[in-house]
């Protein structure tokens, strides 16, 4: 496994033990872009206010154009994201 693999990995594994799911169950939210099921997993509070987020698509371009959310993006989803 190469180290950019590596690096995924353990960002799924961190990532699903805060959201309270497993590795393979949030890459394949990511893959599917479906996180209604992760999102069940967090406090009512933080839920919905990435719901809220995730519902207004200005703002959600706007998180997602950053330079931080632009590399994560490349290195979970690689050659699937044209961003």
């Amino acid at each position: 496994m190469s180290n950019n693999n590596e690096q995924i990995e353990e960002l799924l594994k961190n990532l699903s033990e805060k959201l309270g799911t497993s590795p393979e169950e949030l890459k394949e939210s990511a893959q599917k872009k479906d996180f209604g099921h992760v999102l069940d997993n967090l406090n009512a509070n933080d839920a919905e206010r990435i719901k809220k987020v995730l519902s207004d698509k200005d703002a959600t371009e706007k998180i997602l154009s950053t330079p931080k959310a632009q590399k994560l993006l490349n290195k979970l989803l690689g050659d699937k994201w044209n961003g």
